[in-house]
């Protein structure tokens, strides 16, 4: 079976720093794919919050994560600090995929290209919506 792809953007929009702690290694004491998944999670809440934003509050809409894709390419311990990397790409009517490099900064090495695939949602309809054009704007994305 062919290794998933993840296109990056062309660049990146927020930077954060996350010391990989005891409690996110597995039984071979290195950086378990669970917690990874909790990190994205912060690394996503982290970036809106920069932008002004919340999941529950993007110009009056939600955001919801429909898919994500993590290419693992090294290894990270405890006390390893992770730079998290996060833009935004491949925009559709809808959504949009949030995407995240993790290095390991000691190292200098990738541990991770990842991906969330989100699509907006008015909770009041209880249905996706478009996405906002304010939202576009702000992460530096055309109409074009």
């Amino acid at each position: 079976m062919p290794r998933v792809k993840i296109n990056m953007p062309e660049e990146f929009l927020f930077t954060m720093e996350h010391p990989v702690r005891f409690s996110d290694l597995d039984y071979a004491k290195h950086l378990n794919s669970v917690a990874m998944v909790h990190i994205l999670h912060e690394a996503r809440l982290q970036f809106l919050a920069s932008l002004g934003l919340t999941e529950a509050n993007i110009f009056g809409l939600g955001m919801v994560v429909t898919d994500m894709a993590v290419d693992y390419r090294s290894q990270s311990f405890a006390k390893d600090v992770l730079v998290i990397e996060v833009g935004v790409s491949r925009f559709n009517k809808y959504g949009c995929d949030i995407c995240f490099q993790i290095t390991n900064s000691a190292l200098d090495r990738v541990v991770c290209n990842a991906k969330q695939g989100v699509v907006f949602f008015d909770f009041d309809k209880h249905k996706i919506a478009a996405v906002p054009l304010a939202f576009k704007s702000l992460v530096g994305e055309s109409d074009e």
